[in-house]
């Protein structure tokens, strides 16, 4: 009796539901709903290129109308009008907003279609990390949206700055109005400068304020409308909800961090620690993708065997580095489940053979290589090496101990991972690399097929990171002598289609050459070019794939005038003037020089051009400083000479009061010919000369294509090559030549007195040698830490000054770094001074990993220590060697006396913004270090005055 009352109270409410359901449905039918949609809320919903409607949530409403039967009007308006319009009725339901206490007021809402993070994105050179320490800031918000009401009632010290939507939020941000703003979890990529506003604003810089629901809402009292809305939703399954999340977001939102797949077994790229910990150059490679994409990320291990089946079953998101997809369809078929989204890295294939078994290093014909089966392609790599049988092993350490023994002859595989599982069996030494690659193996972040969206976001991620951060991995994970794909495809010109054919159709480019201006091009003895601009040249032609074939000329008029008649096509070391515009195209300039006369030491020092008035002065015919001197400076006569070799004669001879020339030219020219009587002069009128490449007018293609070349040649490169020419190398002792035509000459008595006069040489040689050793080391000593082995306070203050001259010049950033370690006066007292002394010296190495070899790392004193960065572009990269710092010394050290933690305060100081002297540098940064360690220490800061 009783079950069947149950039974009939339970059928009797499903019938209510039922005509419940069905009475609301009735209620709506062939009703057109409007919703209001913000042009702007990307990616949930915004107005397209085409004007219309778009987003998550655009399609999340298309679909709740096929499940109601209903039609529904999109109405794109202005953010404050989308709420206006819901309170007053114009439309029916918002299409999506976040809930607050506020809106709960005037709206009903619906139940949440996901939970939602707010921020407040942040300067990149501003370091900030509470909420607190942004009450100086206006923080730029867009008014009437869901952050004012938040920000207000959570953070209400804090000054806000309201814009009317979220475009015009990001151009004040670009514009330097404004240091913070608040936003959804990520930069909206449909504005059209998100990639500038990403690098400035990254997301590593946000601060989380608030979590909350993002629904949709009704006028309100409107409980009919919100039952049909919340009666279609509960139609529409997980699965549909979560294939429009993944095409508008990249990611379930159910979850908001991605699982990435990484396969162990290829260290240094990928495997685990021996505590089980993700580790690798892969592995900190999507790390810092996470830090500048703001997606959060977690690391599984798994084989390659599984990873097709794991993305599609969902069980991960990104497989972080699948070999090459794309050599044959057979590969595709294999791997059928699996998408490319872009290629991450590329591995050079090498051959390992056993040095007992070698004999032609250059031939693999007939030898048995064993290679790791899971590699892709394997009918590609038949193809390669046909002469050879190919044995495929499970696992490396059985083909290791295989090549080992001599059961194969050999090992194929990614040269860095060959190396490290060589070195991990013990083996290195036993094998060699045989010295051409066989070929190069791409390797992908893969995904799932058709989540277009999450390639869109990895491609975005990594186009925020700075190249200098994914070459300080490789530098960190990879051997030396490691090419390094990211140092390699920095190098290389990114062409289009049309300058590569342009390049085909062009295998020969005529460039000019002056056969004697050194150091800047000159021909040598041998007939080869040498000199600054040869050797731009030569990179210009490895990174673009350009041939260059030189003419040679007298002097620079000749050169010049054969340009403009395009008997050659090129020529470098040019400046760019309006009168030549108008018939030579000019590329971006490549190096700076300033412009210097030479003159008698008699003279006296002379740097200005009115020191010279009422004399004559020698320059070089085609200069362009002849058409400038002549119409600023009437009171100097100028004298045209054909080479520098007649103008420094004409100087000597006192014929004129000076030469005009660039300053490396001019210092060539005194050290070759010995002139101790002369000297040269700075002078401040003329301008710095900016040396470019002149091309013939009608080959505008070239202009484009060197241009892209030149700016793969890095700071370091350049300063390398001039300081190379820049040289003065002394030679000491006999000329063997001299002595044998001596000897020759004048019979075996002299022949003996030369042999003793060469015997005394090499004597007077050798000491001379052991005193410049014993000198180097004294001066080692003066310029460096005993206990580091770091350079000390006095090679800082050298390496500063002269950073501060070249700098100066390069119109480049250097930054001073002064780091004061937090805890060690503690471990120091606690277990003494030795183990303080080995903190110190780890410190020390780890500081020494964080920078390129054209930095400096100082022990400045006690537990103080300073970075010099040089050629830097802005403050951010600065900051991203502070927070490598912070990390790294914040890892635990193991010490004698056990483990210990400690962590240090950084303050940066910029040249030239923070000073303009090696005194006043180290001053702000010692003085920024301090503000840190009272501010709580563990973090840095930069000059907030800049």
């Amino acid at each position: 009796m009783l079950k069947s009352c149950t039974h009939l109270i339970f059928v009797v409410l499903l019938c209510f539901m039922v005509n419940t359901q069905q009475t609301i449905a009735a209620t709506f039918t062939d009703k057109v709903f409007t919703v209001a949609i913000n042009k702007t809320s990307y990616p949930y919903h915004f107005e397209n290129a085409e004007g219309e409607a778009a987003g998550l949530t655009v399609d999340l409403w298309r679909l709740w109308a096929e499940k109601q039967k209903v039609e529904v009007d999109f109405k794109v308006m202005k953010w404050p009008q989308t709420l206006s319009s819901l309170a007053d009725g114009s439309v029916d339901i918002h299409g999506g907003l976040s809930k607050t206490q506020q809106r709960i007021k005037h709206y009903d809402f619906t139940s949440a279609f996901f939970h939602q993070k707010n921020y407040i994105f942040v300067h990149r050179d501003y370091h900030v990390r509470r909420m607190e320490e942004l009450r100086p800031f206006a923080i730029g918000i867009v008014k009437d949206s869901s952050h004012v009401d938040i920000i207000k009632n959570q953070y209400p010290e804090l000054i806000l700055k309201y814009y009317d939507s979220r475009f015009a939020l990001f151009d004040a941000a670009l514009s330097g109005e404004i240091v913070a703003f608040t936003n959804l979890d990520k930069i909206s990529n449909n504005y059209p400068q998100y990639r500038e506003v990403s690098q400035l604003f990254p997301a590593y810089k946000r601060l989380l304020f608030n979590k909350g629901d993002y629904t949709s809402a009704v006028k309100k009292g409107n409980t009919a409308l919100l039952a049909f809305i919340e009666q279609g939703m509960a139609k529409i399954s997980r699965t549909e909800r979560s294939d429009i999340e993944k095409k508008w977001l990249g990611i379930d939102k159910k979850s908001d961090t991605l699982i990435l797949m990484f396969s162990p077994e290829f260290p240094p790229f990928m495997t685990v620690s021996t505590s089980g910990l993700a580790q690798g150059l892969f592995i900190d490679m999507w790390r810092i993708w996470s830090e500048y994409s703001g997606q959060s990320i977690e690391f599984i291990p798994q084989s390659f065997d599984n990873a097709s089946e794991m993305l599609a079953s969902g069980g991960a998101d990104i497989h972080i580095g699948f070999p090459d997809l794309s050599f044959t369809q057979g590969a595709l078929t294999l791997y059928p489940a699996l998408s490319a989204a872009m290629q991450v890295y590329q591995a050079d294939i090498k051959c390992y053979v056993s040095k007992d078994r070698i004999n032609n290093t250059a031939n693999t014909k007939g030898m048995k290589l064993g290679i790791y089966k899971n590699i892709p392609n394997i009918e590609n790599l038949r193809l390669l090496f046909p002469d050879n049988e190919l044995v495929f092993y499970t696992n490396f350490k059985t083909m290791v101990q295989h090549a080992e023994s001599g059961k194969i002859d050999g090992l194929l595989g990614a040269k860095d991972i060959m190396e490290s599982r060589l070195s991990m069996a013990n083996v290195q030494h036993e094998f060699m690399a045989l010295p051409d690659s066989f070929y190069t193996a791409n390797l992908y972040a893969v995904t799932a097929n058709n989540n277009e969206k999450l390639a869109e976001i990895i491609k975005n991620g990594f186009a925020l990171i700075p190249d200098e951060a994914l070459i300080n991995l490789e530098r960190r994970w990879l051997s030396q002598d490691s090419k390094g794909y990211f140092k390699h495809s920095k190098q290389k010109a990114q062409l289009t289609e049309e300058e590569k054919n342009w390049i085909a159709n062009h295998r020969e480019i005529r460039i000019g050459v002056n056969k004697n201006w050194m150091p800047v091009e000159f021909i040598n003895e041998d007939g080869n070019v040498g000199g600054i601009n040869a050797d731009i040249n030569a990179l210009v032609e490895q990174r673009t794939g350009i041939n260059f074939t030189y003419v040679a000329f007298d002097n620079w008029q000749q050169m010049l005038e054969a340009l403009m008649q395009q008997n050659i096509d090129i020529l470098a070391s040019a400046t760019e003037t309006q009168a030549r515009k108008e018939h030579i195209l000019f590329t971006d300039s490549y190096w700076d020089m300033p412009w210097v006369v030479i003159h008698s030491k008699q003279r006296g020092k002379r740097q200005r051009l009115e020191d010279f008035y009422g004399s004559e002065l020698a320059i070089v015919k085609g200069y362009h400083l002849v058409d400038k001197i002549r119409a600023e400076q009437p009171n100097i006569s100028l004298r045209l000479v054909d080479t520098h070799e007649e103008g420094l004669l004409a100087v000597q001879t006192g014929a004129v009061e000076g030469f005009i020339e660039n300053i490396a030219s001019a210092s060539e020219l005194i050290r070759r010919e010995s002139l101790v009587t002369l000297t040269m002069s700075i002078i401040e009128d003329l301008n710095i000369d900016k040396n470019s490449y002149a091309i013939r007018k009608d080959w505008p293609l070239l202009q484009s294509i060197i241009n892209k070349g030149l700016a793969t040649i890095s700071a370091t490169e350049r300063k390398e090559i001039y300081e190379h020419w820049f040289e003065i190398n002394l030679e000491t002792g006999l000329d063997k030549n001299v002595v044998l035509r001596v000897s020759l000459q004048v019979g075996a008595i002299i022949v003996i007195i030369i042999v003793v006069i060469v015997f005394w040489n090499r004597r007077l040689y050798v000491e001379v040698e052991t005193r410049k050793a014993l000198e180097e080391k004294m001066k080692h000593m003066a310029m460096h830490d005993e206990l580091t082995g770091l350079p000390n306070r006095l090679l800082l203050k050298d390496r500063i000054n002269h950073g501060i001259n070249y700098h100066r010049r390069q119109d480049r950033l250097m930054a001073v770094l002064f780091i004061d370690l937090d805890g060690f006066k503690t471990v120091n007292d606690t277990h003494g001074h030795d183990v303080g002394d080995e903190l110190l010296i780890l410190v020390a190495e780890r500081l020494s990993g964080c920078i390129r070899s054209s930095d400096t790392v100082v022990r400045f004193g006690g537990d103080e220590f300073v970075l010099l960065l040089t050629e830097l572009h802005n403050k951010n990269e600065a900051a991203f060697v502070a927070e490598k710092v912070l990390k790294l010394v914040q890892q635990p050290f193991e010490l004698s006396s056990g483990e210990e933690n400690i962590g240090c305060s950084i303050g940066i100081a910029m040249f030239p913004s923070d000073g303009e002297s090696e005194t006043e540098l180290l001053k702000i940064a010692d003085t920024l270090m301090y503000r840190v360690k009272a501010a709580g220490k563990n973090h840095y800061v930069f000059n907030a005055d800049n």
